[in-house]
């Protein structure tokens, strides 16, 4: 997919970005085949998007969230060396199980509520974790290790909360690149018209690859400045708290021109100082 192509979300797999005859695999399969999973993820969208008129926390996002973070996981291993490997915990393969998993199951406590929905995640994803890794594992420590690990990655999911692990990281900032006018089409044709549904209208893609001064970057291509916005908002609030923060560059097109961020950001500033009307990035 080059720069200048609208992503189509529905299409995004992740199952392409894992390794056969893997640990990562088999989880992938047991959630993306579980009708309880799918269930939550389902009820999550709509309370997400029915209810509060946000943008698409469903089956969708979950897959396309998990696809950046398998692409980002890819691309800085690099560099890094996980904390589940770091640690003595396991190897490559159950760290790309615990990123894959924290980022599928980051919003199932959607369907509780959106205040404290990452709280409520972590809960709701515990029976479903609990049995499948003890399959997985045949062994009650190595499964509730890997388990910790998974918590922790939908914990820190939440903007304000700072990410502890390489994994936790790597499933924020997959989480935070999904933010392509697709997700919040629904929202925006309802009649919800307000900064962040304009802003992410505008933006058309976002490509992870390897950077040239950093080990990531990540492209985000728009057809009009207004998208800049959500890279503010959504995308790099995202990364001050991901602990990865200082290895990581975003490149902004406008129809296929480089635009320099900190051109555009005292306008944004004061946009949102002067408006009473816009949400913060909480309530988003």
């Amino acid at each position: 997919m080059n720069n200048n192509e609208i992503m189509d979300r529905q299409k995004i797999r992740a199952r392409d970005l894992i390794p056969d005859n893997t640990r990562a695999l088999e989880m992938y399969q047991y959630l993306t085949g579980s009708p309880k999973v799918q269930s939550y993820l389902r009820s999550a969208n709509r309370m997400a998007v029915s209810r509060l008129g946000y943008t698409d926390h469903g089956p969708v996002h979950a897959e396309v969230a998990t696809w950046n973070a398998l692409k980002t996981f890819d691309i800085l291993d690099e560099t890094f060396q996980p904390n589940v490997v770091a640690e003595g915990i396991g190897d490559i393969d159950d760290a790309r199980l615990v990123v894959l998993a924290s980022t599928y199951l980051h919003d199932i406590g959607m369907v509780v509520h959106r205040n404290e929905h990452n709280q409520a995640s972590v809960q709701l994803a515990g029976p479903i974790l609990e049995d499948k890794l003890m399959d997985i594992y045949n062994d009650s420590a190595k499964a509730t290790d890997i388990l910790s690990f998974i918590y922790h990655g939908i914990y820190a999911h939440d903007d304000d909360t700072q990410c502890l692990t390489l994994e936790a990281g790597i499933t924020k900032i997959g989480d935070g690149a999904d933010m392509t006018k697709g997700r919040t089409i629904v929202p925006f044709q309802k009649g919800k018209v307000d900064i962040h549904s304009v802003s992410a209208m505008a933006i058309n893609n976002v490509i992870l690859e390897k950077g040239e001064d950093r080990p990531l970057r990540i492209t985000v291509s728009m057809d009009n400045p207004a998208g800049v916005f959500q890279v503010q908002a959504v995308l790099e609030k995202k990364l001050s708290t991901s602990s990865l923060e200082d290895h990581v560059d975003i490149e902004v097109l406008v129809n296929g021109e480089r635009l320099v961020l900190s051109h555009v950001k005292r306008l944004f500033r004061v946009q949102m100082a002067n408006s009473a009307d816009i949400p913060s990035v909480k309530e988003k």
